[in-house]
């Protein structure tokens, strides 16, 4: 993720890695006026829309960006969203960004607002909220044929802005524009700075329509184009992970209160759509997310597979959501540190670090000394410190989330149905109508199954309990992570100063026991997981708990939550019974599933930090938007995966739950 670049004429950028300047030295910002937003027509591109997507290869500084940005304030309605989804191989740093785009004055303030949400560079999608939720910029990093690859998208218009064809081949193969034209809308347009013939001829092969126009300055000749009519859409590869038709306009019934309704309350109120958080509690964050300090921290792995990618984007993009709410959704005591147990987790740190070159205040290696000074605990095998991280206070945190939204309390779910009208019904236990939506997505955590069995879900629930230390004058001064967990001292209920110390995790199988009331055993096991890997702060806050508190998590079989449309499951199973056939198997029709029902949930113990993207992945499909991750992550958290898996087997192989 490096940058390369070098200033010709101490302000014009350029890559010295491909020899060619950013954007003209003549006039940049006419440039583009010219060649990519008079070349797709807008404005008249997004007049009458109510969502407007355009793609770009080639992001460069983001001039063509905020130039498009800027008109679209200025031509489009308040209630419409900009979707930008753009691809860049080697990003600039933000003090690079801020630097090439001062010579825009015109475009200070949208510059301002790009560079303070500029994402750590980490490989990936980077969907970044600009304009409070009316524009989002999908900033995909990495190769451009990978990057197209993975997205999901219905593009309206294309700007092809890499470095010359000559110099970055690249970004214009034949493959690229395949993986265009399958991003397409109907009749998308596409416009580009060159008139190659070779340009020309594979986005010809590609189902594009092309006419050459006058180029800017030296430049006698641009391309501008439209997808043709006719042009055929490559089948998808994966059907039974279709994507879900957007909902109709109307109230979004997000059923369940604690993290992932906060959070989809937040991302359907980004995206325009009105959003009705039915809790059944009195108040926000009472059940599973109910703790009253959570740590945040980063679930981050060396490799590239699904599982790690989810966890490094959902980490970057809490807390790129977080850091706009009021400073006190943060406990106090920023920062964590993971103590490394052994030599051995030590060695495993010391080569994530190394795979993962991020800034220093959010990621890096410290010893035993810059462990007691930073977090005021002993850490002799070294550990890694997360400066951006900390704890957080839910009770003032999902309110933040939902704020906007339209919150009932009291308001416990007991059915949902589809109507004859096409709409959902959510009733309450007794049968009575709580709300008609036109859509409804699941957030109910533990339970989940009860308003949804048909789903048959792996589903498990998992009783946690934490216990409550009083804190003392040489406590930790910021959150430790040890395999279990010690918050900073904050105010208890009595306004007492306590610390956190968590947590079990433990089957929960009963349906009929209190899971809330305390064991003194489990105080016990917290108190001997922090005695047996940082022994020397154990001594140091060696006092009985003062009280604590248990929860019940909703967990999965694979580690990863629920997010995305549920799908019709006795014909999801009959149109996909022969996909144990693999290559052989007859064409598949798209994947039946129930139009407008939705469910984000299962996220185990670390819903703090997945709650937000999972969010948005949802929304994205409520809204039709451009998907927040690349396709591979978005699959591994579709509802439909188990009975995928399933129907991969021969059927003599096939376990069904019944």
């Amino acid at each position: 993720m490096a940058e390369d670049i070098v200033w010709r004429n101490e302000r014009t950028p350029a890559s010295a890695r491909f020899g060619d300047v950013y954007f003209s030295a003549e006039d940049g910002a006419a440039e583009s006026r010219h060649v990519f937003l008079d070349g797709v027509g807008a404005p008249d591109l997004w007049r009458g829309r109510a969502l407007t997507t355009i793609g770009e290869t080639g992001f460069g500084t983001g001039l063509n960006f905020l130039l498009t940005w800027r008109l679209w304030r200025e031509t489009a309605p308040a209630s419409a969203r900009l979707h930008y989804v753009s691809v860049e191989g080697y990003p600039l740093s933000a003090e690079a960004l801020a630097r090439a785009l001062a010579a825009f004055p015109e475009l200070a303030e949208e510059t301002r607002a790009l560079v303070a949400a500029w994402p750590i560079l980490h490989p990936g999608h980077h969907p970044l909220a600009l304009d409070g939720g009316r524009v989002t910029l999908h900033l995909l990093l990495g190769p451009v044929e990978d990057m197209l690859a993975g997205a999901s998208a219905k593009v309206d218009a294309w700007y092809l802005d890499g470095f010359a064809p000559s110099r970055n081949p690249e970004m214009w193969t034949p493959a690229v524009f395949h993986h265009m034209a399958r991003l397409s809308a109907p009749g998308a347009r596409v416009a580009t700075f060159t008139a190659a013939g070779q340009v020309r001829r594979d986005l010809t092969a590609a189902g594009f329509s092309l006419e050459k126009r006058p180029g800017f300055g030296h430049k006698r000749e641009s391309l501008v184009g439209r997808l043709c009519s006719d042009a055929v859409p490559p089948a998808d590869p994966a059907p039974w992970f279709r994507r879900a038709a957007p909902a109709p306009d109307g109230p979004v019934a997000v059923v369940g209160g604690g993290i992932a309704g906060a959070s989809m309350a937040n991302a359907l109120s980004r995206a325009g759509r009105d959003a009705v958080v039915l809790e059944a509690g009195p108040a926000l964050a009472r059940e599973g997310s109910g703790n009253p300090s959570a740590l945040m921290k980063p679930r981050l792995t060396p490799d590239a597979q699904p599982y790690g990618r989810f966890h490094a984007m959902a980490w970057l993009h809490a807390l790129r959501l977080y850091e706009t709410l009021p400073p006190d959704v943060w406990r106090e005591g920023r920062g964590v540190l993971v103590a490394a147990r052994d030599e051995a987790e030590a060695t495993a740190q010391a080569q994530l670090a190394e795979t993962l070159p991020w800034p220093e205040e959010a990621l890096r290696l410290v010893d035993d000394a810059e462990a007691r000074a930073l977090a005021g605990a002993s850490a002799p095998c070294g550990g890694l410190w997360y400066g951006l991280a900390g704890c957080l206070h839910p009770a003032v945190l999902c309110p933040a989330l939902a704020e906007g939204a339209d919150v009932r309390t009291g308001a416990a779910a007991g059915g949902i149905e589809r109507t004859d009208a096409g709409t959902w019904l959510v009733r309450d236990p007794d049968g009575a109508p709580l709300l008609e939506a036109a859509a409804v997505v699941l957030c109910a955590g533990a339970a989940l199954p009860d308003l949804w069995p048909e789903a048959q879900w792996p589903l498990g629930k998992s009783r946690g309990q934490i216990s409550f230390l009083p804190a003392v004058a040489d406590g930790p001064r910021a959150a430790l992570s040890f395999g279990g967990y010690l918050t900073p001292p904050y105010p208890g209920d009595d306004g007492r100063m306590v610390h956190a110390l968590g947590a079990t995790y433990d089957r929960w199988r009963h349906r009929t026991e209190d899971f809330r009331p305390l064991r003194d055993a489990d105080h016990t096991r917290n108190r001997d997981l922090l005695r047996q890997h940082l022994p020397e702060l154990a001594a140091r806050i060696d006092t009985s708990p003062v009280g604590g508190r248990a929860g019940l998590r909703c967990t999965i079989q694979d580690h990863m939550p629920l997010a995305g449309p549920v799908h019709d499951r006795p014909h999801f199973l009959d149109a996909f019974d022969a996909l144990h056939h693999g290559r052989k198997a007859p064409p598949f029709p798209e994947a039946p599933l129930h139009e407008g029902l939705f469910v984000l949930g299962a996220l185990g113990s670390r819903g703090f930090q997945t709650a937000p993207l999972a969010a948005a992945r949802v929304t994205a499909e409520i809204a039709g938007a451009p998907l927040p991750m690349d396709r591979g992550v978005a699959d591994s958290l579709n509802p439909a995966r188990f009975d995928v898996r399933t129907l991969r087997r021969p059927p003599q192989a096939r376990h069904r739950q019944k």
